[in-house]
């Protein structure tokens, strides 16, 4: 028996191997990069963030309602424009209770920053800012009391 045959074709499969792989990174990296073009879930008005967690606990509205608070993406009539850094994000409570928000920043992924919270009262408005050279990257709501669901609404993104 000739056992050198048998193993020729190990070289041949792992060529293929790396190939595919090579195909799949490179596919996911372009995907990643267009996300913002391709209509991902990022901030806009209107986005609702609702919570029903007790008063000691916050709510990632990044997460859970609003979408990537990072970027402000043009609309696609614009021709195409790149996405910016959002420079401010306008709330208002539209719950029937007082509520406070925080927003969450920092220069780059990793390095993040709570900023104070702040009271917002039942239709009232404030604007969160991530602050100069900043990327915003989450707001979180806690309930003020009252027993029923908080709701924030976005109203203008910058």
């Amino acid at each position: 028996m000739r056992y050198g045959r048998q193993g020729a074709a190990w070289p041949g499969a792992l060529a293929v191997c790396v190939v595919v792989t090579a195909l799949g990174v490179t596919g996911c990296r372009l995907h990643s990069q267009d996300d913002g073009a391709d209509g991902a879930d990022r901030v806009t008005a209107g986005r609702v963030c609702r919570s029903s967690l007790p008063g000691s606990m916050e709510l990632s509205c990044g997460t859970y309602g609003f979408g990537d608070l990072r970027y402000v993406c043009p609309v696609p009539q614009h021709g195409g424009a790149p996405c910016v850094p959002t420079t401010a994000v306008a709330v208002r409570n539209s719950g029937r209770f007082t509520e406070f928000v925080s927003s969450i920043a920092g220069s780059r992924p990793g390095d993040r920053v709570q900023s104070r919270e702040q009271r917002i009262l039942p239709g009232r408005e404030v604007t969160l800012r991530p602050g100069r050279g900043r990327l915003l990257f989450d707001i979180t709501l806690r309930s003020g009391g009252g027993g029923e669901p908080s709701s924030l609404e976005v109203i203008r993104v910058r």
